[in-house]
């Protein structure tokens, strides 16, 4: 992608989106922050071309977590006029083949649950689903939903940095790709104690109105310790400091899993609603020592 003019690039994304579940139209300034907030690569994103009319993209990121190369794409689309036509799964075998020579261990995506089409390609390329993820939002004022909550004085509230927070022991690193601390490393992270051991955490990113009160709060990323006895209680201590219930703003929720299932039943009775529900996918691109030395002693 990075050898194909940027007007080419815009066209194959928002041509590529065309029709898609959600409105996925892109500006350049837009587009271009969103390539760098979210740590993708345009040397190893890959722009298709029928004819010389740009026919289909597909983004690629990668990051090192805990030794092992994870890939994430950032999005797959083709145009209304070329689909059904194998053009899809051409990119992503070449995308495939990056991963390789990249020597990527795992490879991850996500896709709309509704997208049958998409989800049937990337199973047959290999990917297999991992996780059901959910965006929420909720609109307005959120003190309605917290009129039976009260703020506990055993928790103390830290702002720090979203790095900071990565080092915590349970610091969930195999969350989704937007989630991660380092998609939110220019925006805001809380951790609470109780008894002096940090238990939860929150990373998040804030966008201010010109008289400084929040006009949208993105929640990234909602942790806690397994262990902690009142986890209902410390999702909702999180989410009242982090989410301003008095004020009236858009909040989000991004790919929060179903299975985290404290933090999932604890938002959904706080008044948010699913925009949109994905399902996470993973491919395994370098197989493990163990197994590679199993497969030569059966030779």
């Amino acid at each position: 992608m990075s050898s194909c003019p940027l007007s080419d690039v815009i066209e194959a994304w928002n041509s590529g989106f065309k029709g898609y579940f959600t409105d996925m139209t892109m500006s350049v300034d837009r587009f271009l922050q969103r390539m760098v907030h979210e740590g993708l690569s345009a040397e190893d994103s890959i722009v298709a071309y029928v004819d010389g009319v740009p026919a289909g993209i597909v983004l690629n990121g990668f990051r090192t977590v805990d030794g092992k190369t994870i890939s994430y794409n950032g999005g797959t689309g083709v145009a209304p006029e070329f689909r059904r036509t194998g053009i899809g799964k051409k990119m992503m075998e070449s995308v495939i083949e990056i991963y390789r020579q990249k020597e990527v261990d795992t490879a991850t995506l996500e896709a709309i649950h509704e997208n049958s089409a998409a989800i049937k390609l990337y199973e047959s390329l290999g990917y297999e689903i991992t996780d059901r993820v959910d965006f929420l939002q909720q609109d307005g004022p959120l003190q309605p939903h917290f009129e039976d909550f009260e703020l506990s004085n055993e928790y103390d509230f830290e702002h720090t940095t979203p790095e900071k927070v990565s080092k915590l022991s349970f610091y969930q690193k195999e969350s989704p790709w937007q989630t991660q601390w380092q998609s939110v490393a220019n925006g805001e992270a809380m951790t609470v104690s109780h008894e002096g051991s940090q238990v939860g955490y929150a990373l998040y990113r804030r966008s201010l109105q010109p008289d400084g009160n929040a006009a949208v709060i993105v929640l990234h990323q909602l942790g806690i310790d397994a262990d902690f006895h009142d986890p209902h209680n410390l999702v909702d201590s999180l989410l009242y400091k982090v989410l301003e219930p008095k004020q009236s703003c858009k909040r989000l929720i991004i790919n929060l899993s179903r299975e985290a299932k404290f933090q999932y039943e604890t938002v959904m009775n706080r008044g948010y609603s699913t925009m949109i529900s994905q399902v996470c996918m993973e491919k395994v691109i370098k197989e493990p020592i163990e197994s590679n030395a199993k497969s030569i002693e059966k030779v």
